[in-house]
């Protein structure tokens, strides 16, 4: 639900007409499925959907578990269809003229792996799936392309070098967290779930799991002291209250939308 964050900046730059701006668009996780909405030209409508009332019900419903089924799903916001967002969209994103490419990873090798060609509806559904595919909460690992996969977050959350290996130049980084925010572990019983499930699936995914978190500072690092010139991070400013990654108060998910559009309109100002 943090996604709420980078959403609404990529609706503030395409509310400007700046879509064609950009040669790609390479996205991990809920990134990943930002970047479709932003490519299909209805950021508006995914960003006004983080904060819909009926579809957090529906999308976030954690007494599933107790079922044995996920209790993140995004199948179903891919499916879903209303005012702002049509029936089309992934259409228009499997044929837009700047690729989609995202980040998942590859159960059986324990690495992450960038999905691109995602140039007809039924891969980019499978992309989408399988680089948000969140391990235990989101459900099993997505099979797709003869392999399985999970959430790319869990090696490569802000996927810059992925985009610098792919041809880009220059890269604008829409980040979720304010300034000064770390990225931080769920919680004792979760993470030990979650190590589980993944020890059952690879023994060496739990590795990812537990330096997940240093990785992404590490990478936060890096675009902070780019000497280089070639890549700008946006982040909310810091003192600004952060999103919980499983979010439900659509009034704090709105809050969070509205700074971050703000935050692409004062980039722009200077």
């Amino acid at each position: 639900m943090r996604g709420v964050v980078s959403s609404a900046m990529a609706d503030a730059l395409q509310a400007r007409g700046l879509t064609d701006a950009f040669d790609l668009v390479v996205g991990t996780s809920a990134g990943a499925l930002n970047g479709a909405a932003f490519l299909a030209g209805v950021a508006r409508g995914c960003t006004d959907n983080y904060y819909d009332a009926d579809l957090i019900r529906r999308y976030i419903a954690p007494r599933r578990l107790l079922i044995g089924r996920a209790a993140v799903d995004v199948a179903f916001t891919l499916d879903r269809e209303n005012e702002g967002l049509d029936g089309d969209r992934h259409r228009r994103t499997a044929e837009s003229a700047a690729p989609l490419h995202v980040v998942a990873i590859d159960v059986e090798t324990a690495r992450p792996e960038v999905l691109s060609d995602l140039t007809t509806i039924e891969d980019l559904k499978n992309g989408l799936l399988a680089t948000s595919r969140l391990p235990w909460l989101g459900g099993p690992p997505v099979d797709f392309r003869g392999r399985r996969w999970l959430d790319g977050g869990l090696a490569d959350p802000i996927p810059v070098d992925a985009a610098f290996a792919l041809g880009a130049t220059h890269a604008l980084v829409l980040m979720t967290r304010p300034e000064g925010v770390p990225r931080t572990p769920a919680g004792g019983l979760i993470e030990r779930i979650i190590e589980r499930r993944l020890r059952a699936l690879n023994p060496d995914l739990v590795p990812l799991a537990r330096d997940r978190f240093a990785v992404y500072e590490q990478v936060v690092d890096r675009i902070a002291t780019d000497r280089d010139n070639n890549t700008l991070g946006v982040r909310l400013p810091a003192g600004i209250e952060p999103v919980s990654q499983l979010e439900k108060d659509p009034a704090t998910l709105r809050a969070a939308a509205e700074a971050g559009r703000a935050r692409i309109a004062a980039l722009l100002e200077d």
